[in-house]
């Protein structure tokens, strides 16, 4: 199978659980946010990545150490502005609601994620044709999600349980920074691929040492996520939520958004690794759109646009359109270059 073709189907992969992360959050029952968020935390950020390093990644400490400190410490803080952005994700979304969440979070997380490697790995592609049309792809990327967010404004204004609208707004903007911190999570991986580097020299399949990249940023993002949400536990006093009626059922929940959230990770990366130099710029802008088509297919399965007006759902639909075409246009322009 071609290189770039089996690059894309990863990020559609990695997009799919993507597009599902925010599904547990709304079928909590007991759980609050700093509850639900411990159990998905620990399986996502340490334990999942260890137990898949230990069994395809060989000396994987060993990589990690050898990529140095300035890496390490780098990959780290880039974890921590992620995981500060996953904390106010989870916010955002019950603010504001998956569609238009999403539609917020991740127009700003297109941008930041997928130009900024662009720019400073690439910049010699920027000008070319394939360049050019990649920069389209991203930004109808951008211009679809803020279209799906047009669609989202407009069906809180009319449906009868949306919020008021200094509320909707205090949402967008939650939602606003957390897409600036969550592009934190490509940065930290397209920054610290000496890790990667490092892995493969000492032995692993180079698809799976994309991992010992993404270890790093993982222990910066469950320190401030750990740090943030048990201590909301403590002051709140909501710690006693983690025993009692429904826990069971809310502990599980917590440990699939854990599962999924990894999904949503690991095979992004392996798939930026077979789309070439490009890959952490082309591959985010297509995990983040198709991450959008997804959670908004959940939207309407769990009736959000149920009393939106035909002319918000024609206006949802034309962003999905503009995401679709600049999804191919990302596509057309990474074969141009070859990446």
């Amino acid at each position: 199978m071609n290189r770039q073709v089996l690059g894309f189907i990863l990020v559609f992969v990695a997009a799919i659980a993507g597009g599902a992360l925010a599904v547990p959050l709304k079928k909590r029952r007991r759980f609050e946010l700093e509850n639900i968020y411990i159990p998905s935390t620990l399986m996502m950020m340490l334990i999942l990545p260890t137990l898949m390093a230990a069994l395809v990644v060989p000396g994987w400490l060993q990589a990690i150490h050898n990529a140095g400190t300035p890496t390490i410490l780098a990959g780290m803080a880039y974890g921590c502005g992620w995981g500060i952005g996953a904390i106010l994700f989870g916010y955002g979304v019950t603010m504001a609601g998956m569609s238009v969440g999403f539609a917020t979070i991740m127009g700003i997380n297109t941008a930041v994620g997928s130009l900024l490697p662009f720019l400073v790995k690439s910049p010699a592609d920027l000008l070319t044709p394939g360049g050019l049309v990649i920069l389209a792809g991203i930004a109808g990327c951008v211009a679809g999600v803020a279209i799906c967010g047009r669609a989202g404004l407009l069906r809180e204004r009319t449906a009868a349980r949306g919020p008021a609208p200094h509320a909707f707004g205090r949402a967008l903007l939650v939602c606003a920074l957390s897409g600036v911190l969550s592009a934190c999570a490509n940065l930290g991986f397209a920054f610290t691929s000496r890790a990667g580097q490092e892995a493969q020299r000492l032995g692993a399949n180079p698809v799976f040492a994309t991992l010992a990249s993404w270890i790093p940023v993982f222990w910066g993002a469950a320190l401030s996520l750990l740090l943030w949400f048990g201590g909301l536990q403590i002051k709140r006093g909501t710690w006693r939520n983690n025993t009692g009626p429904h826990a069971s059922y809310d502990w599980t929940m917590g440990i699939v958004m854990g599962v999924i959230w990894f999904l949503a990770t690991i095979p992004y990366g392996m798939g930026a690794y077979y789309l070439g130099r490009l890959g952490t710029s082309v591959g985010w802008a297509v995990n983040i759109a198709s991450s959008l088509l997804v959670a908004n297919l959940f939207g309407f399965l769990t009736r959000e646009w149920t009393a939106s007006s035909a002319s918000t759902r024609r206006t949802l639909y034309s962003g999905l359109a503009i995401l679709i075409v600049a999804i191919v246009l990302l596509a057309i322009g990474s074969s141009l270059i070859g990446a």
